[in-house]
């Protein structure tokens, strides 16, 4: 057998797509318990509104339930899929190991790459699946969740007045109750100038700002300046005019909305803001995060198989080794999800971090597989 049916063996032969069946199967099952758990947590909370609004409005309580039930279930399956990923795959290198499966291709001379083709399959089919939930998928889930009016994303994410916000960039400074919505709008609104002068250069107060078509340009409308110069003088009404201030349109429509929730086109423009940094390291964070999501299921996976490996003592499963691996896989997975909140809050550069926290894992797990073979 030459180089070419060897490799075409190890990635298409029978061996090969039944563990992959068996890692999807698992990975399936353990999703589902999770979210079944998820979701009778949600509904606990939720469930009444829902059925209050459904006997107000007329309908059938389940024409609102279902559709929240799939949004919610995105945002879900984001959030836990590493998990079930790790168990999954734990529990599926188990019980193969308990059938002999393992031992019986590892004794008939399987090359490395004849073993690590399922997981690389595998990690492809997931990955695909992980990229798809979180650059896509969550975000046009979340926006529906809000537009059907229920749930913590609803209440938290709305559109509506919030009062007393300040936007400070350089020598100027803004204070406005903003709109968030889309277009945004921002009311009774005073613009401060001259912010590190000795006395402030002059003060603009505004009815309404709304954008005026371009980046950082805004519309000012019922304008009166106030210039401190002139020992507080009382106010004099001015022209509405065009204003270029450090506040991007879609920083004031997703006001408070996190950048994991927003699509990624918006996430890549609020790389502009200029008077947030923390809000553009918490973008650069997600971006990062997205165009490395397809292969958190190939490291998860990776490390559940050295980690399974190493909990029989010959053909016996050592019951508390295998606990302590299963437990010690958990932590590697909320080791990457730490990595990544320390991205999110600048303690350590996005292109460092979330690639660290996956190699380290692939790394770990390679080291554990070389060392057994």
């Amino acid at each position: 057998m030459n180089g070419a049916d060897r490799l075409r063996t190890a990635f298409l032969g029978i061996a090969t797509r039944r563990i992959v069946a068996e890692y999807l199967r698992m990975l399936a099952l353990v999703m589902f318990i999770l979210l079944a758990i998820a979701w009778t947590i949600d509904l606990a909370r939720h469930f009444a509104p829902i059925r209050q609004d459904a006997a107000d409005r007329g309908l059938a309580t389940l024409s609102i339930l279902l559709p929240y039930l799939v949004y919610r279930g995105v945002d879900i399956l984001v959030r836990l899929l590493p998990f079930a990923v790790f168990f999954g795959v734990f529990l599926a290198e188990i019980l193969r190991r308990a059938r002999l499966e393992s031992v019986i291709l590892a004794a008939s001379g399987a090359t490395p790459i004849r073993l690590a083709a399922p997981v690389l399959i595998f990690g492809a089919v997931v990955g695909t699946l992980a990229y798809k939930l979180e650059a896509t998928w969550r975000p046009a889930a979340i926006e529906a969740q809000v537009a059907l009016g229920h749930g913590d994303y609803a209440a938290r994410f709305r559109p509506r007045w919030i009062d007393n916000v300040w936007f400070v960039s350089g020598d100027l400074a803004v204070r406005a109750d903003l709109l968030r919505s889309d277009p945004p709008i921002l009311r009774d609104a005073l613009i401060f100038e001259g912010l590190k002068d000795p006395q402030l250069s002059s003060i603009l107060a505004a009815a309404h700002l709304e954008p005026a078509g371009t980046d950082f340009a805004w519309q000012l409308r019922g304008v009166e300046r106030w210039d401190p110069s002139a020992g507080g003088a009382a106010s004099q009404p001015a022209e509405d005019i065009v204003l270029s201030l450090d506040i991007l349109r879609d920083q004031v429509t997703h006001y408070g909305v996190p950048p994991i929730y927003l699509p990624t086109g918006t996430v890549e423009r609020l790389r502009l803001i200029r008077n947030a940094p923390a809000a553009v390291t918490e973008a650069e964070a997600t971006l990062w995060r997205r165009r490395l999501s397809w292969a958190l299921p190939f490291a998860m996976a990776l490390i559940a198989v050295a980690l399974a490996r190493r909990g029989y003592s010959g053909r016996q499963i050592n019951l508390l080794r295998t606990i302590a691996l299963g437990t010690l896989g958990f932590v590697a997975v909320v080791s990457v999800r730490v990595f990544r909140t320390v991205a999110d809050l600048g303690g350590m550069p996005a292109p460092v971090a979330v690639p660290v926290s996956l190699l380290g894992l692939v790394l770990v797990a390679t080291v554990l597989i070389w060392r057994e073979t």
